[in-house]
Parts: C-alpha cells; structure tokens; sequence
C-alpha cells in the first residue's frame, strides 16, 4: 500500500552536481596541506574499508566523487559488510584522492548509518507486513540522499515534499479546528491526492472517520489502547481500507510494540534525524 515514489537510486548528474556543491565548500583547489606536502600526480592505490559491520549506501557519491580516478571492485548499494571488508579501490594522484577523502567519506558513512538503521528497524516490521516510513526530519539539501539512504536500507520513503499531498496536522487547525471542514476543504484543492489527517484522541479519530480523509496518522497513541482504536477504524465503511500511520514517541526499543494488526505504517523521524554515522576509512597504499 506504498504510496509515494520511492528513491532507490540517487542520479548521477545530481550526485556530480552536490559533489561540486561540498567540494567547493572545502576549497579542494586551495587544500594547502596537500599542496605543500605532496608531489602533485603521484599515482598511488587507495582502499575504502568497513571499520565495523554495516548496510552500505553511496556507490554513485563514490564513482562521481572518484571520477577522474579508477575505480575498481565497488561494492553495491545495500550489500552487507562486516568489519575489515573492502568497499571500492581508487586508482589515481594521490594528490586528488586527499583533496577529496574527507567529503566523500562524510556522506557514504552517513548515508550508511541511515541505511543500516532502517534495515535493523525494518526487519521488526515487516514481519507484521507493516511499512517503516521516514519523514521530512531530514538535513535541508540533503534530503533525496537521507531518503534514498532509507529506501536502501529496506524502508519506505513517505512524501518528499509538501506538494505531494495533504497532511492536516494540529497546527494546521488553529484558528479553524472543524476537521470536517479542513479535510473538505482540502480534498476540494486536491481530489485525487492523499488527505491524511493526524489525530492524538479518539473523538478526533471518530470524527475524521466521518470525513472525506485518506490517511489517518495516529500520534502518540499508547500500545495498550491502539488495539481497540484500530479495530473501530477498520470496522468503519469508511476505515476498511484507509491507510493508518502510526507516530510519536516510537522507539527501537518500543516499536515490536507497536505492530498491531490493521496498521499500514508507522514513521519514525530518528530514521534520520538521529542517526550515528558508520565508521568508513580510506586508506592509502
């Protein structure tokens, strides 16, 4: 029942483009250690390496990254290592390589803490044919990374941008609480969309039922009362197949608790705002 697009797969051209965006950041043509301590087109081998066991993503930040490099024996998005295993080979100046390490390895252990998380997570929840959704809790410029990172890892990309459909929340209904009229409203501007209001009461969820939404985001429900909650949901004319989101407060150690029966999804935002990045090493021969 996924119903967004889903980001395996991060374009070339737009990797090149972020690429030149963080290099330049760093001033690489201006890298004063490397320049006064190395012989500019010293060819020399370097090798990435998994300092500990990890899911990996970033094979395209490596390949454009690397471009004026060889790369050689690069592992696959979402392939499993343990710690010692050699991620790629880059084949060029060594002058290049050590202006470049320091970006590079930021975004592909980073990328790989999200998808190594995502993949312990969803592990729990697909078990109960539930979907592991993130959220837009992500790094303002980095998000189609983060959310690739989580769609590797075994996840499911929710919206990736406010125009990809209605979601009412309690700050939308100050100054207008009728969550009829709001999802009415909202449904009159986006017929064919998604319309999913968020409701933290049970009278709010007996009223949105009663309303023209898709989608119900349950937020901060306790697992000893959501039993009850979804079943009324799913006994509904209207809730049968209404997709239902669960959020707030879940936890990787709370969220076996929450894969109730009836639920479609359940987001969690630490997929990657809260995330430690893997240990990666480049090292040169």
């Amino acid at each position: 029942m996924t119903r967004f697009k889903q980001y395996r797969e991060l374009p070339p051209e737009f990797v090149k483009q972020k690429l030149e965006e963080f290099f330049a950041e760093d001033c690489i043509d201006n890298d004063i250690t490397t320049s006064s301590t190395q012989t500019s087109g010293h060819a020399v081998r370097a090798v990435f390496i998994a300092k500990e066991p990890l899911l990996f993503a970033g094979k395209e930040i490596i390949n454009q990254g690397f471009s004026d490099c060889r790369v050689e024996d690069i592992v696959n998005d979402g392939e499993s290592l343990n710690r010692g295993d050699v991620i790629a080979s880059i084949h060029g100046n060594i002058d290049i390589i050590l202006k470049k390490e320091r970006v590079v390895l930021n975004l592909i252990q980073r990328l790989s803490g999200i998808a190594s998380t995502a993949f312990k997570l969803s592990q729990i929840t697909q078990k109960h044919n539930i979907e592991l959704l993130d959220t837009r809790k992500t790094t303002p410029g980095f998000r189609l990374f983060e959310k690739f990172a989580v769609a590797i890892g075994g996840g499911t990309n929710h919206r990736f941008s406010l125009q990809e459909a209605v979601m009412i929340k309690d700050n939308h209904l100050i100054g207008n609480s009728d969550i009829l009229k709001a999802v009415s409203s909202a449904k009159a501007s986006n017929p064919d969309g998604d319309i999913q209001i968020e409701v933290d009461t049970e009278d709010q969820v007996n009223v949105a039922l009663e309303s023209e939404a898709t989608s119900l985001l349950l937020d901060n429900f306790q697992p000893e009362t959501l039993p009850g909650v979804i079943q009324k949901i799913r006994t509904h004319p209207k809730g049968a197949n209404m997709y239902v989101e669960l959020s707030g407060g879940i936890t990787a150690d709370t969220l076996e608790e929450f894969c109730i029966d009836g639920v479609s999804g359940i987001s969690m935002g630490a997929l990657t705002h809260n995330i430690k990045s893997k240990d990666i090493s480049l090292d040169i021969k």
